[in-house]
């Protein structure tokens, strides 16, 4: 058994603003980070979801401008807890990390594809050089071996990161697989502490997360009331009450974080149950940033999604251009039953914003 203490890093005002369609606003900025810091949840993320840059991009334009969120939480903590962003090299640009630098971030979450973790270099680079803590989050940890990702978390570390994460993108890792994943990183023994970021599609994010305390992971991520991309990230409140049972973060009262998670995130949640396409994710490890693209050809095609996505994972299908999908259907109509037993598919998250602009 692990006896370090872990700490907490609350990510509801980054991950969980998918599934608002990125409309945090400056107030709930500053409420939220507010409250946590208050609550002495150590570790605060913001911004839009999908990081520094992304509305620039077109990739859902959030609420707020980054400069605008980098205010509300500069003003918003309180006491020792401390406030960063994420940004994914490509989307986030240098300037992008240099404003939030200017505005007094205290760290930066550098997320990279696991087949793509030398974009991270300049960006931890210039981040360590400004005196912030980095965390590098290698998205889609899975789709490495252990070992592979222990010479990875090598390569991180030798760029001067503080903290490699796993990342559980589709929520489909087991708590026997991570174990391993962590022995081999640690197994190293890098300069470096370890992270898990984990989705909850197959309802195995909290395992996960006590299985990760265990074997000696620091940090481990939640997000009040479980709001977070896909079916969710685990949820702060039910995190906080396990670790406290094993003893740890005697200082945090989890009834105080109870009431935050009531007051101003419950409220935004419009339904309750579980999505059976988020729940087909996990089951095959897919990313659901490619969802939209499967709905839509599903639509046009009378496929049932979930069959679609089953369909790849069994095919090992890596490029999923349309031009490619629409092929891979044509071909899978001829082998199976494609059509789905559902008359009306329920909206997917993210669809509901659409359907009303």
């Amino acid at each position: 058994m692990n006896n370090h203490e872990p700490l907490l890093m609350d990510c509801t005002l980054r991950d969980g603003s998918y599934v608002i369609d990125f409309q945090f606003n400056q107030k709930d900025t500053f409420d939220l980070t507010q409250k946590l810091s208050e609550s002495k949840i150590p570790l605060i993320e913001v911004g839009h979801g999908i990081g520094l840059g992304a509305s620039k991009k077109g990739l859902g334009t959030a609420a707020c401008s980054d400069e605008e969120y980098c205010i509300s939480a500069s003003e918003g903590i309180r006491g020792n807890s401390k406030w960063g962003m994420f940004c994914i090299p490509g989307i986030s640009s240098i300037d992008d990390l240099k404003m939030a630098i200017s505005y007094g971030i205290d760290f930066i979450r550098i997320g990279s594809d696991i087949d793509d973790i030398e974009s991270s270099k300049k960006y931890i680079e210039i981040a360590k050089n400004a005196g912030l803590q980095v965390f590098s989050n290698f998205m889609k940890s899975y789709k490495t071996d252990p070992k592979g990702f222990a010479e990875l978390a090598k390569k991180s570390a030798d760029y001067g990161t503080d903290v490699v994460y796993i990342v559980d993108s589709s929520g489909g890792m087991y708590p026997e697989d991570l174990k391993i994943y962590i022995r081999e990183t640690l197994d190293k023994n890098l300069p470096i502490e370890l992270g898990f970021h984990g989705h909850n599609n197959l309802g195995m994010g909290m395992a996960n997360c006590l299985v990760s305390l265990q074997e000696g992971v620091k940090y481990l991520d939640s997000s009040l009331q479980g709001l977070g991309r896909s079916a969710g990230n685990v949820s702060t409140e039910h995190l906080l009450c396990a670790i406290k049972n094993q003893g740890f973060l005697p200082e945090i009262d989890p009834i105080e974080v109870m009431d935050i998670g009531e007051i101003y995130v419950r409220p935004l949640i419009s339904s309750y149950g579980f999505s059976s396409l988020d729940i087909t994710a996990g089951w095959t490890l897919f990313h659901s940033s490619h969802m939209p693209t499967i709905l839509m050809l599903s639509k046009k095609n009378q496929v049932d999604p979930r069959k679609l996505i089953k369909y790849i994972f069994d095919h090992k299908i890596e490029n999923l251009n349309v031009e490619n999908l629409e092929k891979m259907i044509h071909t899978m109509k001829k082998s199976i039953n494609v059509k789905s037993q559902l008359k009306k598919w329920p909206t997917y998250f993210g669809e509901e914003e659409k359907l009303k602009k």
